[in-house]
């Protein structure tokens, strides 16, 4: 659906997608629920300096032209209005991938990190013989690449809360978690895993009653070891398929005791969930590197790439991220 704005006029545009049209004809088309959202509005546009005054600082937005109805499943509502009362938020959650060193460096949780490519790797060792994709990968400088025939420790850490900027309020305390992410059901205690099932069978997660904290002392015990749930629900994608996983409560807190809690966190303001990710490969990924990939000298001779995207998002806030993939496979 969509409002178009003629001159004064609020007109509701609805145009029914196959399956309502199919339901109407059959008879039994009924409109149960509908969501809102926001995915035209550019926020960037307030313009609080304007110089008519505040009558005028969303004259910008409101000026936006707005799409007609789609009736693609993929280019429904990507980001869906969410209710609440607090009429003091001035940022929702987001979802960020942490790669910090001194994460890494405790040893636990064995994160993957993207280095310098921006790319997260992931090995494909089904055709190894005497060197393992993994020699080339470590050789090459790749940090905490994921095993993809069988992860079991490396994964993409993620975490999610109000990034509101290392020194800004409200800061990372445990009170500010309670009152800003789980007083107003901000926390997403599951996600939405996406991925390209072409290449991949399902994602693993990390157990959602381990540890990740920090109070004046880091710890972790985040382990993989829970296969994503499949769902129905639909991303809009072709060729991918999702998985629900569950997340842990964030419990990195700020303190005014000398905390140095954004050394672990690349969340500044309260956090909500921490979760580990990791792909499973398809068994016996051949063709696919011919016809979806390209063969490299990069990171050894005899060696071919794919390149994909994990999506990930916040079944409550729906708050969003995007995993750059890459696949190595000795040809």
């Amino acid at each position: 659906m969509a409002f178009l704005d003629n001159s004064g006029d609020i007109i509701l545009d609805a145009v029914l997608t196959e399956t309502g049209r199919r339901r109407m004809a059959e008879g039994n088309f009924t409109i149960t629920k509908f969501a809102l959202g926001d995915d035209e509005i550019d926020y960037s546009l307030y313009n609080k300096n304007h110089p008519s005054g505040s009558a005028y600082y969303d004259l910008e937005i409101l000026q936006t032209p707005v799409f007609e109805a789609f009736t693609q499943v993929n280019a429904g509502i990507n980001y869906g209005l969410l209710a609440t009362t607090a009429l003091d938020l001035l940022y929702l959650p987001v979802v960020k991938i942490n790669e910090l060193a001194a994460v890494r460096s405790e040893g636990a949780p064995a994160i993957a990190s993207s280095g310098s490519s921006g790319l997260f790797f992931v090995a494909d060792n089904s055709n190894d013989s005497t060197s393992t994709v993994g020699e080339y990968l470590t050789n090459s400088g790749s940090i905490g690449f994921i095993n993809g025939n069988d992860p079991l420790s490396n994964f993409v850490l993620l975490e999610s809360g109000m990034d509101t900027g290392v020194g800004s309020v409200p800061n990372g305390t445990q009170a500010n978690q309670t009152n800003y992410i789980r007083n107003n059901s901000l926390l997403d205690e599951e996600i939405l895993v996406s991925f390209d099932n072409r290449f991949f069978s399902t994602v693993k997660g990390t157990e959602p009653t381990t540890e990740f904290a920090y109070d004046r002392t880091f710890r972790s015990t985040l382990q993989l070891g829970i296969e994503g749930a499949t769902t129905t629900i639909s991303t809009g994608f072709e060729n991918y398929s999702s998985v629900l996983l569950p997340t842990s409560l964030n419990q990195v807190y700020y303190s005014s005791a000398g905390t140095l809690d954004n050394n672990y966190s690349v969340i500044a303001g309260p956090r909500g969930f921490v979760v580990g990710i990791a792909p499973v490969l398809n068994p016996a990924l051949d063709a696919e590197y011919i016809i979806y990939g390209s063969p490299t000298s990069e990171y050894g001779t005899g060696m071919y790439f794919v390149d994909t995207t994990i999506y990930v998002q916040g079944l409550t806030t729906q708050a969003t991220a995007q995993i750059p993939i890459r696949i190595i496979k000795l040809a």
